[in-house]
């Protein structure tokens, strides 16, 4: 058999512009293997969701079902990536010549990637790419190290967008939009010229995505999955993105991307989104949509950039002074934010979103994160943790960044005496009520003056906390660290 690739897949899972796919089909003349393989390690971590892991389970189905169309295949082991390759080795009647996948940049991915590329080049060509970020946080450092405040890092980031290097990488997406929209019209070629079933019958036949699939079940409503829903959630957005400084901050506005949920998986990455999109860099405007969103995935990308220099940040506040807060951490009162039954409206209808929908609107996601912490003075890792078991978004380095930005702990975070009011969040992003009516249905038949600071109504719990009271009490904890 002529030589042939292995792609591996992780957090790239499109055909799309992916560029270390693209890399194994070029130097393979079109014989590439997918293959995928679940990491035991991921699946036993503490905030695994049994919620966002059927939804990659589907993503991986689409894939499986558009490489198979493109005349290739996906393979999906059980085991780990250590043991899944040494089966491959031992399986295949001929090795590939050459395995690609795109990098990945949480601290545990880093050492498994080491590990298994020590592993595989004394046995073939190994080959990454850059895919997951547009910019990887190597290339936007200073001399002295990595950047710690935001600002600074996106200048550097916006001197790196406008190099060759990251406009060719931009450039190289509108190809794969141009395929993306061939499939809406129903336009298929075979790409590709070799799968699993001819390549190695016994594998085909071991391969345990059905069974995953049999096995795992969501307890909410899942999106559509895989590369061509994220591109039809681009194309709904596109002519959203003119008005979005102004609607992004109300959660009864379908004001927001949506993006982060196939950002995870790869489905979708910011290249692509920002081909998409055709954004260039900021305008004459600093206050326009464009810029604004555009600066929200350069925040995206600030987290990552934080956790790859500063992977401590995973487990512990990443301000030193800030490590050892002596968070009151009343298990009541943490039940009673998760349940949305804390008695403040706005802080409940998101918490109440999330359960019910597995996401939170960004801004929700501020208030309530802001509220846990400072007017319960429950500690963020707990907030983390549960915002991690519920989103069908959640990823590592965004989570982190935004629960270490609203307690106050993490890198270029809100000052510790910035402490949002709840009432007043509620008046000012949901005015009228709607978005609180919507997931409160016991507020429902309030005005619009009332329902923000509700008067008793049966079957809704009176505020469980003194908000001035506790403001007090976290500028007194916080103040101590000082």
């Amino acid at each position: 058999m002529p030589s042939y690739a292995l792609h591996w897949f992780r957090r790239d899972l499109r055909v799309a512009g992916n560029p270390a796919l693209a890399h194994a089909w070029k130097a393979s003349q079109g014989r590439v293997l997918g293959f995928f393989c679940f990491d035991p390690t991921f699946l036993k971590r503490p905030d695994f969701s049994v919620n966002r892991f059927r939804f990659f389970l589907e993503t991986l189905a689409a894939l499986k079902e558009e490489l198979r169309n493109l005349g290739s295949d996906l393979l999906v082991l059980d085991g780990g990536p250590e043991a899944s390759f040494k089966t491959l080795w031992e399986e295949l009647p001929q090795a590939p010549s050459l395995v690609t996948f795109n990098r990945d940049y949480e601290p545990f991915a880093r050492a498994r990637d080491e590990k298994i590329t020590g592993l595989l080049r004394p046995l073939c060509e190994v080959w990454t790419e850059a895919d997951h970020v547009l910019i990887e946080p190597e290339d936007v450092t200073k001399k002295d190290g990595a950047y710690q405040v935001f600002t600074p890092f996106q200048r550097k980031w916006l001197e790196a967008f406008t190099t060759e290097k990251v406009q060719t990488r931009i450039d190289a997406q509108k190809a794969g939009l141009g395929y993306l929209q061939g499939r809406i019209s129903g336009k298929t070629q075979k790409l590709f010229s070799l799968d699993w079933e001819r390549a190695c019958p016994r594998l085909h036949k071991a391969d345990q995505l059905a069974v995953y699939l049999d096995k795992v079940k969501s307890t909410v409503p899942l999106p559509p999955a895989g590369s061509l829903a994220a591109y039809r959630v681009l194309q709904d957005f596109a002519p959203k993105l003119a008005q979005y400084g102004k609607n992004r901050d109300f959660p009864s506005e379908a004001g927001t991307s949506h993006f982060s949920i196939y950002l995870k998986n790869g489905s979708l990455t910011i290249a692509q989104a920002i081909a998409g999109l055709g954004l260039k860099g900021f305008g004459k405007h600093a206050a326009s949509g464009r810029d604004k969103f555009l600066s929200e995935l350069i925040w995206r990308e600030f987290y990552y950039a934080v956790l790859y220099h500063f992977p401590h940040v995973e487990h512990t506040a990443f301000q030193e002074r800030f490590k050892d807060i002596a968070w009151e951490n009343r298990a009541d009162w943490f039940e009673a934010w998760k349940e949305g039954r804390t008695g403040y409206p706005l802080v409940d209808a998101g918490m109440r979103q999330l359960k019910q929908t597995g996401w939170m609107h960004n801004r929700v996601r501020m208030v309530v994160a802001s509220f846990l912490t400072k007017d319960l003075l429950i500690d963020w890792k707990w907030g983390e943790r549960h915002f991690m078991h519920l989103l069908l978004d959640g990823d590592l380095a965004p989570n982190n960044g935004g629960w270490q930005w609203a307690a106050s702990t993490g890198c270029d975070a809100q000052p510790y005496f910035r402490i949002f009011n709840p009432y007043l969040q509620s008046q000012k992003f949901d005015p009228k009520g709607d978005y609180i009516r919507k997931y409160v249905p016991e507020l429902s038949g309030l005005t619009a003056k009332q329902i923000h600071e509700p008067p008793q109504v049966r079957g809704y719990p009176s505020p469980i906390v003194d908000h001035a009271v506790m403001r007090a009490k976290a500028l007194a904890l916080y103040g101590e660290k000082k």
